[in-house]
């Protein structure tokens, strides 16, 4: 028997950290929609498949995250009615069958009418012919309903009306994420028998369509009700206001993301996203907030003004006044998504914590509906994201660059006005993970290839520095023409203990370079005059990815030198992309213009 490792055997060894993964939505790799992939438990594959798969009917990364809370209780909700199939309690009771019965029945009543394929739900009778002599005309086919065609004895084989109601009983339970009932079954008989009731209304509807008579879509079938694994509807007996599932949501999210910057960034935007929903529509309960409650948040956001002179302060009453009064410009289409992204990620965990039976923004539609404005606002703008060479030239060749004594009219951030958009255009970096470097992130690896280590875990204990993603923290290799500038003399002129650039403070927010971003802002405005519509920081990443291209360097080198890669510690923990292979594509990378 192996004997267990004691404290003196295991010293100096060093114990990887286990990682912890939370589960996400899935991206299809063609369409680009959301899904959410369970896999089932073996035990209970026989009645629900081996996958659990639902889509979240969404591109947006943001809003499937929102839904996915929803789709893992759903999941969970039909793991349970499994395993008490499974002990011998009907999960599907005579009322879920006539529900559901009633439910398939309204959608394809819908899609019947919708396309005027009413002799789809017909039976076709004799077919005769019209013409004179030997010629024969057109032909006339006769249809009546299924239970006029059954009295006939003109059935389907062996008069086996159970087999035309299976596969749509299979799509019901499958849609709502139901086990199938085992063959003669107490489950089975009900959900055979109500269906096969509600093929008969629809026949009968049909054939009044089909004849030209008019009749009210959804007559003569049960309204919809929560199904008996939906669960009943939240209690009442302890009201919930927004502002409280805030706070449930902000601490449930911190123990989730940590407590980083990133994160407490991201809850301040909501916290005072949510405030202003509460002014728009009331401190309502969280039950009251129905479908349309929230289509009247979405106009209301409309009518409130984008920032301005003098609105600081004001609630949002003040505001609509003060817009409507002096014709302000109203918020845009992308502002009033992320209003509503942020509300919706609130309510989904009402949902999570079964406080809520569906979120109303995505049940509603008011989401996607949001988004697809944005998306035509956006599309219609067609700005464009990477600088032309003319920008690109002007940017260096300007005096942050070329004159030795310029100093900047305020805010003087040190050598991080060369260095940093050289550091920028040369690595596709972002902001941050360049802003944020200390001096000793200048690395040589053991081959001898000088480059930047880009937030290894260890550093980011403090809270003080963060990545957007696991995938973000890599090596980025230096180009040859930022040894040739000195950049390397640079970097080991500074305390190796301290930061990179020392004159960047970080913001109330945590973020190094936040501030550098608004003077670099100006500088190109009022200094270099440059009239573009490229985001003066994030374009340097767009321009990376595109002369990238243009020179011939392989998409998986570039996203890898970019963090788009999709696994974390790229050039790191697996070798699939060496530092040398970086550095080698890298020297092809065209060298900033020079006066």
């Amino acid at each position: 028997m192996a004997s267990i490792p004691t404290a003196s055997r295991l010293a100096g060894t060093r114990i990887p950290r286990r990682r912890s993964f939370m589960a996400q939505p899935f991206k299809h790799p063609a369409s680009g929609i959301y899904y959410l992939r369970r896999k089932v438990p073996p035990e209970l594959r026989a009645s629900l498949g081996r996958e659990f798969k639902q889509s979240l009917k969404t591109r947006e990364p943001a809003e499937a995250k929102a839904r996915f809370a929803e789709a893992w209780a759903q999941a969970e909700a039909a793991f349970a009615a499994a395993r008490a199939q499974l002990a011998g309690v009907e999960a599907i009771g005579v009322g879920d069958a006539h529900q559901l019965a009633a439910r398939w029945f309204r959608e394809e009543q819908a899609r019947v009418e919708r396309e005027g394929a009413f002799t789809e739900m017909l039976a076709e009778g004799s077919r005769t012919a019209s013409g004179r002599g030997d010629e024969v005309g057109e032909w006339a086919t006769s249809y009546s309903t299924f239970e006029a065609a059954a009295e006939e004895g003109n059935g389907p084989p062996n008069d086996d009306w159970a087999a035309v109601v299976a596969p749509h009983i299979a799509k019901a339970l499958s849609k709502h994420k139901l086990p199938r009932p085992a063959p003669g079954s107490r489950a089975a008989e009900h959900l055979s028998a109500a269906f096969l009731e509600h093929l008969h209304k629809l026949s009968d509807w049909a054939m009044s369509r089909y004849e030209g008579r008019y009749l009210a879509l959804g007559l003569g079938v049960a309204p919809v009700q929560h199904l008996r694994s939906e669960g009943p509807k939240p209690s009442m007996s302890k009201a919930v206001k927004l502002m409280a599932l805030f706070d449930e949501y902000s601490t449930d999210k911190t123990l989730n993301d940590g407590d980083t910057r990133a994160t407490r960034k991201t809850l301040a935007s909501f916290q005072a996203t949510v405030q202003r929903f509460t002014e728009l529509m009331g401190d309502l309960d969280i039950t009251a907030i129905n479908r349309e409650v929230v289509a009247r948040y979405r106009a209301e956001l409309a009518r409130l003004p984008a920032k301005g002179e003098g609105t600081r302060g004001l609630n949002a009453s003040q505001l609509i006044a003060k817009a409507e009064k002096e014709g302000l410009p109203r918020l845009s289409e992308p502002t009033i998504l992320n209003h509503i992204r942020a509300v919706s990620a609130v309510l989904s965990h009402g949902v999570r914590l079964q406080r809520l039976p569906e979120n109303p923004i995505i049940a509603g539609g008011v989401g996607r509906s949001a988004a697809k404005a944005a998306t035509r606002r956006v599309a219609g703008i067609r700005r464009r994201k990477d600088y032309s060479p003319d920008e690109l030239r002007a940017i260096f060749t300007s005096p942050a660059f070329t004159e030795t004594d310029w100093a900047p009219p305020r805010a003087a951030f040190g050598k991080a006005w060369y260095w940093l958009p050289l550091l920028l255009y040369y690595t596709g970096a972002r902001r941050e993970e360049l802003a944020q470097l200390k001096a000793s992130d200048v690395k040589k690896s053991p081959d001898g290839i000088w480059h930047l280590n880009i937030l290894a875990a260890e550093d980011e204990e403090d809270g003080s520095r963060g990545v957007k993603t696991e995938g973000s923290r890599r090596l980025l290799p230096l180009h040859p023409d930022l040894v040739k500038r000195g950049f390397l003399d640079y970097a080991s002129s500074l305390p190796t203990k301290g930061q990179l650039f020392p004159d960047l403070k970080p913001s109330p927010s945590g973020y190094f370079g936040a501030n550098f971003g608004k003077r670099w802002a100006v500088y190109l405005k009022e200094t270099v005059k440059l009239d573009s519509s490229v985001s003066p920081i994030h374009g340097f990443r767009h321009t990376f990815k595109t002369l990238s291209r243009d020179v011939g360097i392989p998409e998986d080198v570039h996203d890898a030198i970019t963090g788009h890669a999709g696994t974390g510690g790229i050039a790191r923990d697996y070798g699939s992309m060496t530092l040398r292979r970086m550095a080698e594509e890298l020297a092809k990378y065209p060298e900033a213009p020079t006066v």
